[in-house]
């Protein structure tokens, strides 16, 4: 072909085309420096710097986190996956009061990559800053407390947090509640940590800042009880040729820990003591024999004093 005169001038036009792509960096957008093959990964869940004026402004509609695309060179795209080293901003320094739609901007890329944030603008709304006090609730559901226990009191510490926001949101708030995430059985006094959380009537969540985020919430319980009365029989006779003179309890009243069921139902209990055999006084403990549902008594063992005197004769 080579031979020909058209072989020629295609060898020629071939040669020209590709000066003409290299002269003007065409190949550059699929092959790179270090001969790597461009790269195309899309780390999730970036944070977003926002920049505004903090004294005076609110930002709402602006999100927290954002997807970025990242195009170039291999080696430094798997690198930015695994170490996260850029910056996403949303910068409002120069934004008044008003709705706005901004573009994000990332910062502290390597030359050879860029990078697309999806999605690529946000619609955000700078309100004058509102700042107010408010008394937090916490809330300690029953189903919590343990079955012989009632729920005394609930203190939390500080009782009043700071939010701050727009006008038209810190006009909604209704309620200040501290979350109690941890669900387990409280059948003692306990100290948790409860995130601050603002709503209006219908318990929407509502776009402010708090300031505490978190309370502590302390919870006091005491164990469910009654006090109920204690009477006794004697059991067994004394020994031959002696009389059992007096049987008495050290307690009349004893306090009995159980559910609100059984306690619903015992106004005393009797217990049984043993004189069987013996021949002089003496000062005997006595078990007490309760239902199956309370959890024990207060003292948990009663004494009896026996007073037994020999007959005469």
């Amino acid at each position: 072909m080579l031979e020909s005169k058209w072989g020629l001038r295609f060898v020629a036009l071939l040669l020209a085309l590709f000066m003409f792509l290299s002269v003007n960096n065409v190949f550059d957008e699929f092959l790179y420096s270090n001969g790597e093959a461009p790269e195309s990964e899309v780390i999730e869940g970036m944070p977003v710097e926002i920049l505004y004026d903090e004294e005076n402004h609110y930002i709402s509609g602006a999100p927290d986190q954002v997807n970025v695309q990242l195009y170039g060179n291999t080696s430094n795209v798997r690198r930015l996956q695994t170490t996260r080293d850029f910056n996403v901003f949303l910068d409002l320094r120069n934004r008044s009061v008003g709705e706005y739609e901004e573009h994000f901007t990332v910062e502290g890329l390597p030359e050879n990559v860029t990078a697309e944030v999806v999605p690529e603008t946000a619609n955000v709304n700078i309100q004058e800053l509102v700042t107010r006090t408010f008394e937090v609730q916490a809330e300690v559901s029953e189903s919590r407390v343990g079955p012989n226990h009632d729920l005394e009191s609930v203190q939390i510490e500080p009782e009043t947090v700071t939010v701050m926001g727009g006008e038209s949101e810190m006009n909604r708030i209704q309620y200040v509640r501290a979350t109690l995430n941890d669900n387990s059985r409280i059948t003692e006094n306990r100290v948790e940590e409860a995130e601050v959380s603002v709503f209006d009537t219908q318990f929407n969540k509502l776009d402010v800042r708090i300031d505490p985020t978190h309370v502590r919430v302390e919870i006091n319980v005491e164990e469910r009880s009654k006090e109920v009365s204690v009477s006794f029989e004697v059991n067994g006779q004394v020994e031959e040729g002696h009389s059992l003179e007096n049987v008495s309890l050290n307690y009349d009243t004893i306090e009995v820990y159980g559910t609100e069921e059984v306690l619903a139902e015992l106004d005393n209990i009797n217990v049984g003591v043993d004189v069987d055999g013996l021949t002089e006084s003496t000062t005997q403990d006595v078990e007490i024999d309760v239902p199956e549902d309370v959890d024990r008594t207060e003292p948990a063992v009663l004494q009896a004093d026996i007073e037994i005197e020999q007959d005469n004769g």
